[in-house]
């Protein structure tokens, strides 16, 4: 079974974070629809009667202890259209307008 067939939201949900968010996005042919320096946004239709799922990729401005940025994958919700937007809905704002980063710690 693909995880785009599975029927139960919360089984689907699973089988996702199971898998991996970058790699089902990758593999589900989500698409790009906003990038800026607030992350990336991505849409996909699944094949069911669903909503589109959209999620916002965004980097940890912390580096690991290699180096590294993690990057971390929020779902926002269908009528979002920028990165901006999905990263100050996160933080309950309601529009990007509203979300000025001053400082990152």
């Amino acid at each position: 079974m693909e995880i785009g067939d599975e029927t139960n939201i919360e089984r689907r949900r699973v089988m996702i974070e199971r898998y991996g968010m970058e790699k089902y996005l990758k593999d589900s042919g989500a698409k790009p629809v906003s990038s800026d320096e607030c992350g990336r946004l991505f849409r996909l239709r699944p094949r069911l009667r669903d909503e589109p799922i959209q999620i916002v990729e965004v980097k940890n401005s912390t580096p690991e202890p290699d180096g590294s940025y993690k990057l971390y994958y929020l779902r926002v919700p269908p009528e979002i259209e920028t990165a901006r937007e999905a990263v100050a809905w996160t933080f309950s704002l309601t529009g990007a307008h509203d979300y000025h980063l001053e400082k990152e710690t």
